[in-house]
């Protein structure tokens, strides 16, 4: 009796082993043989003059749940996912667009599509997802089996033109770069360019509180189109940023 049960134990044994020893020598590992696609995301849009970069975490969950690193400074992050459906979740980003000389400032921007797209890998194709965002002067969208992330901008009419004249009366169309908020007509201040200030607040149409030299007063402003150039009131256009300068007093 105890001879067959343990005869029969040392042939379940050796069957596994087999198996075993079958499956490491078939040359098709689980891991290599699994069906997956290439997640691919760019990470650069340009639109007209604009150049724009996306910085973020994304995570996917499906079969599998993984956090991807969107902040590298290069033009696209790639890695693999396994076959089958997902969700994108973009967490913690940003954008920032060029500023001409290749340094890239934050704009203030809205996601306004679906923060959390479904999206499907198939076994060695493409896929591709959208991600939109609403910004000053046109919307971004930041479009991803292989999955494939592609990033297009379309440009809307901005509000106003900065330093421009389509602002109704008491207000100006102040940059964006100057007042870190999404470009509109603001109001005008009751100082006029050459008095002392205490704030931008306080100065009038295209002009804001800028201490020179000589205490802070309402400077007038110019556009980037100007910069370097001689202003009508006097001084030089001196660039404060990629769209606006300042009308800085020409040295002696």
């Amino acid at each position: 009796m105890w001879r067959k049960i343990i005869a029969r134990t040392c042939l379940a044994v050796g069957l596994m082993s087999s198996a075993l020893f079958a499956a490491g020598c078939s040359g098709a590992p689980a891991s290599e043989e699994a069906e997956s696609g290439t997640l691919s995301i760019p990470l650069l849009a340009s639109a007209g003059e604009h150049t724009y970069r996306l910085q973020a975490t994304m995570y996917v969950s499906g079969p599998v749940y993984q956090w991807i690193d969107l902040s590298a400074d290069a033009e696209q992050v790639s890695t693999l996912l396994p076959t089958g459906t997902y969700y994108a979740n973009l967490w913690s980003w940003s954008l920032s667009h060029d500023d001409g000389t290749g340094n890239f400032l934050p704009v203030n921007a809205t996601l306004v599509s679906d923060a959390y797209p479904a999206f499907s890998i198939f076994n060695q194709t493409t896929s591709t997802i959208a991600f939109q965002f609403e910004t000053e002067a046109q919307i971004v969208t930041v479009g991803t089996g292989s999955l494939n992330v592609v990033v297009g901008v379309t440009e809307r009419p901005p509000v106003c033109t900065p330093l421009g004249t389509d602002c109704p009366e008491g207000t100006w169309c102040a940059p964006s770069e100057l007042t870190g908020a999404l470009l509109s007509c603001i109001a005008a201040g009751p100082a006029a360019a050459g008095d002392a200030c205490s704030s931008p607040t306080d100065c009038a149409a295209n002009t804001s509180c800028f201490d020179l030299g000589a205490g802070p007063v309402c400077t007038p402003l110019c556009s980037s189109a100007e910069f370097g150039a001689p202003c009508a009131d006097g001084g030089t256009c001196t660039a404060q940023g990629a769209d606006y300068g300042v009308c800085a007093p020409t040295s002696p």
